[in-house]
């Protein structure tokens, strides 16, 4: 008679229902078999459905208040919005407390500003009474300006005569108009200061500023219409030594055409005892913010007076635009606040007060009230839907 020997084999799982899929505290398990439920990354069981921290959840929701994944931007508990503001369970939005309105995100829009800045071979030479260079002061005063309105401004930079074309034509523009560029503006400016530099102001010995200014009208950013553009023009002298683009007349015409056709005024900038005064009227007017007086352009005959220059022209054109996100569905329940008490008028007229674009999504200040912005004396601004009060924070 044979005999069959037969081996049974059990296969055990360990563990149960504990979830081993690296969820949990130190890459897997909770402390203890989580059966039908799922391991939190806290190490806790919890239901499907919920969570303890954002890492429970899936990409593009967050942990609420009330322990389950919502998507984000909206709400499920109070404690999912910020100070002064409640979750309004209808909509599921944050809204301000009490009367059902909502805190707008406000998004501020800088202004373009291109610097076209003559490097002709007369910069080299000192101010009167001086041992110091206009060179040397106008790259002073740009840093300066540079860092004051690093954030508020997108600045770009140009020189004349640059140093890849012949003397009076110009090439590409180094540093156009982008945002993040005044660090790179003044790196680049204080390495000229470098008598070995290639933008040492040390040839081609000429001032094509029609050239510069007609250059200068080619950066992109001047024509993007979501933001305000301006650009200023610093020359220590008068055209010499070429006229490519038509000389005094052709900057008069390329500077007009700016201001007139697109929207792009130009501050002049006089620098030092050689400059051309009739020609640099001329050439403000044309750009559409001359000055009152005699004097329509901005004359600097020291490195304080080039630096107060810089400084009042970045002034004026720091922005009081900003983009409203979301847009506001109705004008007449948008409510605008000036650091958290100050209740600021809508002014469709534009005198003093604020509107609101719908084309652009811009919401722009003006008058003493956009006035009150850029001198920094108003540095919090709130929009609110639906509720004439103001966040309380």
């Amino acid at each position: 008679m044979r005999r069959w020997l037969v081996f049974v084999v059990f296969a055990v799982a360990c563990g149960g229902g504990k979830n081993t899929d690296g969820d949990g505290p130190d890459g897997g398990a909770c402390a203890q078999d989580c059966g039908d439920q799922i391991c939190s990354t806290t190490g806790e069981c919890v239901d499907h459905g919920t969570c303890r921290s954002t890492d429970d959840c899936k990409p593009d929701t967050i942990c609420s208040a009330n322990l389950t994944c919502i998507p984000v931007g909206t709400c499920a508990a109070d404690g999912d919005c910020g100070a002064g503001m409640k979750c309004d369970l209808a909509s599921n939005m944050c809204v301000i407390g009490g009367c059902g309105g909502q805190l707008l995100d406000l998004t501020y829009v800088p202004p373009n500003l291109l610097l076209v800045l003559d490097r002709s071979c007369s910069m080299r030479t000192n101010l009167t009474g001086t041992q110091t260079s206009k060179w040397s002061a106008a790259v002073a005063a740009l840093t300066s300006v540079l860092g004051t309105y690093s954030t508020d401004v997108r600045w770009g930079l140009t020189m004349f005569p640059d140093t890849t074309n012949n003397s009076c034509s110009q090439d590409a523009i180094p540093l156009p108009v982008a945002n993040n560029n005044a660090a790179p503006i003044s790196t680049l400016l204080n390495a000229a200061l470098a008598t070995t530099d290639p933008n040492y102001p040390d040839g081609p010995c000429v001032t094509n500023i029609d050239t510069g200014i007609t250059q200068a009208a080619t950066d992109p950013a001047l024509a993007d219409a979501t933001h305000k553009s301006y650009v200023m023009l610093i020359s220590d002298g008068a055209q010499a030594g070429c006229d490519l683009a038509g000389g005094d007349a052709g900057t008069e015409t390329a500077i007009g055409n700016l201001f007139t056709m697109r929207d792009v005024a130009t501050f002049v900038v006089g620098f030092g005892s050689g400059t051309d005064a009739a020609q640099l009227n001329t050439f403000a007017i044309a750009g559409g913010k001359p000055l009152a007086g005699a004097t329509k352009y901005y004359q600097a005959d020291t490195a304080a007076q080039l630096d107060q220059a810089f400084q009042s022209i970045a002034g004026l054109v720091v922005s009081c635009d900003y983009t409203v996100n979301p847009p506001p569905p109705d004008l007449a329940q948008t409510y605008v606040f000036y650091e958290n008490t100050e209740l600021v008028p809508r002014d469709p007229t534009h005198a003093a007060g604020w509107d609101y674009d719908p084309v652009t999504m811009t919401l722009t200040m003006y008058g003493s009230y956009c006035d009150r912005l850029k001198s920094k004396v108003v540095d919090d601004v709130d929009v609110v839907f639906g509720c004439p009060t103001p966040p309380i924070l």
